[in-house]
């Protein structure tokens, strides 16, 4: 199983949204966890960013199935009556982006 650590985000992500970003990852077999911030978070726009932990690069069935869990946790934030995310963010080890997905407001 790969793993991948989620940002907190503490102005954006409480304890529930980062749950349920935890288990759509766990769907797509990731080990999921989440760490601290690396960056300031503050702009008008916000990042979920992840942190690809293997040396290599993501796997096409994992990457084929990232749009879908990437929609999902928008739409979450959406329902709840939250900002979601401005974009979406996996980064590797060496802070490359690995994939990003830019997100509507709505």
């Amino acid at each position: 199983m790969d793993e991948i650590l989620v940002e907190e985000n503490f102005a954006h992500i409480d304890g529930s949204d980062m749950n349920v970003i935890l288990d759509l990852l766990d769907e797509l077999n990731l080990e999921a966890e989440p760490t601290a911030p690396r960056s300031s978070g503050r702009g008008r726009r916000w990042e979920l960013t992840m942190h690809w932990q293997p040396a290599g690069p993501i796997p096409e069935s994992t990457d084929a199935a990232l749009p879908t869990a990437v929609a999902r946790i928008r739409d979450h934030f959406v329902t709840t009556g939250k900002q979601p995310p401005s974009r979406v963010a996996v980064y590797d080890r060496d802070g490359r982006v690995l994939r990003a997905f830019q997100l509507d407001a709505g």
